[in-house]
């Protein structure tokens, strides 16, 4: 059956990527290491796209042929976490519903009652987000104008008025690169006012019997200069506030914190979110330096002692991966210790969940299964009979 996300005519207008080329949509369509394996994907991408019943079906399949990373990733684990709720046991579920004057990701039906569920993805800033694209937009100037036996490693970064147009410099990058052969400089650099952003070549030498081919061989990312942490914490209470002052039809409110793009995210980056990071705090005259968690965490009681956020009932931690060839998720549960509406104990089952004691002095985890051992992951592949 012919594909409608994926369709033949719609591939045909994406390139295929560069070697250096991170962007998810190109790598999905051409990059598989084995092309049964790249069938197998798109094939159930379009299954679970039209499994979905979804009002903005439309801005879904948008997203998921954009090229950008926030665009396809968001689009994508949307469309991961429905397959997640079927196989939790959801009786129903509906994505982008009109539900208490919101649009929340999904509304989810168990026999317990309803849910609501948002899907997060974790990136860097929009100004590094969209100076990657930039970076990618430099990189593909850079192999239309040169190519060369060298090849060079690309790093744009500081983007000052969107796109950058490298006339001006292009005939000092051709005298760099021909003076390489003779043992010229490996390096150079560009920035203002020449050309717009701050650009740093590095070539290397090729090996014997290299071709001119364009030069571009690797392209630095952005990432770098964002803390993991607060950039967590922000993008889970913006879900929160969406909810704040929704007080009819109380349901528990569940977020889906998935890995976006060059953020690196891990459950200590979320545990730092959620609970407060580790501080150590010196004072004069203390021998020793006392060890506490900075304030701010998402699970914490505020300065005066009362729960906060407690419309929120659960952040899940979850990645993608692939086992025996299908893909599988990898979910760790954490419940919000004063949630107004807790979510049943055996709705995860047997994923591990964490549930936390708050002490005056001490936060304890309590696990349902010890996460040091191997853990059980949902398999995302067997064909199932979608909800009503």
């Amino acid at each position: 059956m012919p594909r409608i996300v994926y369709s033949d005519s719609f591939v045909s207008t994406v390139h295929p990527p560069e070697e250096w080329d991170r962007r998810p949509l190109p790598n999905l369509l051409y990059r598989a290491r084995d092309p049964v394996t790249r069938d197998q994907e798109l094939d159930r991408l379009e299954r679970w796209y039209e499994d979905l019943p979804s009002e903005e079906k439309p801005n879904l399949l948008q997203r998921l042929r954009s090229m950008k990373f926030r665009e396809f990733w968001s689009a994508y684990y949307e469309l991961m976490t429905s397959e997640i709720a079927r196989r939790v046991g959801a009786v129903s579920l509906r994505h982008a519903p009109e539900l208490f004057g919101k649009r929340p990701d999904f509304e989810i039906t168990f026999p317990s009652g309803s849910q609501i569920w948002e899907v997060a993805t974790a990136y860097q800033t929009a100004v590094r987000e969209t100076d990657d694209d930039l970076a990618h937009d430099l990189a593909n100037q850079l192999n239309r104008q040169f190519q060369h036996r060298w090849r060079v490693v690309v790093e744009a970064e500081n983007f000052r008025n969107g796109r950058v147009h490298l006339a001006p410099a292009v005939s000092r990058i051709r005298a760099w690169l021909d003076r390489l052969e003779s043992g010229g400089p490996e390096r150079i650099r560009f920035g203002p006012p020449l050309i717009s952003c701050d650009l740093h070549l590095r070539a290397h030498r090729p090996p014997d019997g290299a071709e001119a081919r364009p030069i571009v061989s690797g392209l630095m990312g952005q990432g770098g200069n964002v803390t993991a942490t607060d950039q967590l914490r922000n993008v889970l209470r913006k879900k929160i506030k969406k909810y704040a002052h929704v007080r009819s039809g109380l349901v528990p409110l569940v977020i889906f914190l998935y890995e976006g793009d060059l953020l690196h995210v891990s459950r200590e980056s979320l545990e730092w979110a959620l609970f407060g990071s580790l501080q150590v705090t010196f004072r004069p005259g203390q021998e020793e330096a006392p060890i506490s968690l900075a304030p701010g965490g998402l699970f914490m009681p505020a300065p005066n002692g009362h729960p906060q956020n407690t419309r929120l009932s659960a952040v899940v931690y979850g990645r993608r991966q692939w086992h025996d060839g299908i893909p599988h998720a990898c979910l760790f549960i954490y419940h919000h210790p004063a949630a107004r509406t807790p979510i049943p104990d055996d709705q995860f089952a047997p994923l591990p969940q964490c549930r936390v004691t708050i002490r005056e002095t001490e936060i304890q985890q309590h696990w349902s299964k010890d996460i040091s051992r191997d853990i059980e992951i949902l398999p995302l592949d067997q064909l199932m009979t979608p909800p009503a």
